[in-house]
């Protein structure tokens, strides 16, 4: 079981209450079995859950599953269950062919024959049309929804996992050098002394167009940071969606 909660560490958003408050349930902390009696799990990044073509997948990054040294994944389907998401197989994008950057994408496919449970099946996942949006150009207002390693731990006592879903207020910097690679700085200072946890995190914008009504977008997922700078780095979403036609090509064969 985990505890948890939103902590929005600046002012309030122009993303409506009830819009970051659904966003955030597909939002879980990448947590790992540590096989250690006194402390049994850990917090080690962030993911999110996402639906593509009917499909269920957990999105976070390469170095937060560590490969080399990959542990027994868990994942919760909500904020409160007891459950873990029943999972299939990872997919990496391969180092050869890509940049660290873009390599940094990690896909677990969720084994929907083993789903049992009713807190299972009633997954929140975000639907990868929101992908599809444009918000580059745009002046929005940006959003990361992460949870950080520190102030989470483990309660013996009652054997509860206790993490905090922290919602950060960024701005857009820009392009980076790095093809799909963009920049963005939280506006106001936080009380964080370290962005560690962050990396995996979905980051959304509250993209208001003329000619429709405001929508949340997601423009990609959160590699890596700095809280003494307060920037965040993103890979962009269409590398989202590459990957997962790539891993149901492999899944079709």
């Amino acid at each position: 079981m985990h505890v948890l909660s939103i902590k929005d560490e600046h002012k309030p958003m122009s993303m409506p209450t009830e819009v970051l408050v659904k966003l955030a349930k597909s939002v879980q902390p990448l947590v790992f079995e540590t096989g250690i009696t006194d402390m049994p799990y850990s917090v080690s990044g962030t993911t999110f859950l996402v639906g593509y073509e009917g499909n269920p997948y957990v999105i976070t990054t390469r170095h937060g599953l560590n490969p080399e040294h990959l542990g027994p994944i868990c994942i919760f389907p909500s904020d409160t269950s007891h459950q873990f998401l029943p999972l299939k197989d990872v997919f990496f994008v391969p180092r050869d062919n890509f940049s660290e950057d873009f390599v940094e994408l990690a896909l677990i496919a969720v084994d929907t024959a083993r789903i049992a449970h009713i807190d299972v099946a009633q997954a929140t996942l975000i639907d990868l049309s929101l992908a599809c949006g444009n918000w580059e150009g745009q002046e929005s207002d940006f959003v990361i929804l992460g949870f950080p390693e520190e102030g989470a731990f483990f309660d013996f006592d009652d054997q509860t996992l206790h993490a905090n879903r922290v919602a950060f207020h960024a701005r857009y910097v820009g392009r980076s050098c790095i093809p799909y690679h963009h920049e963005i700085e939280v506006n106001e200072p936080h009380t964080l002394t370290s962005f560690s946890g962050f990396s995996g995190s979905p980051v959304f914008t509250w993209s208001k167009s003329l000619n429709s009504a405001p929508t949340a977008v997601l423009c990609g997922m959160v590699i890596r940071g700095s809280s003494s700078s307060g920037k965040m780095h993103f890979l962009d979403s269409s590398i989202l969606l590459d990957a997962l036609k790539v891993k149901r090509t492999l899944e079709a064969k």
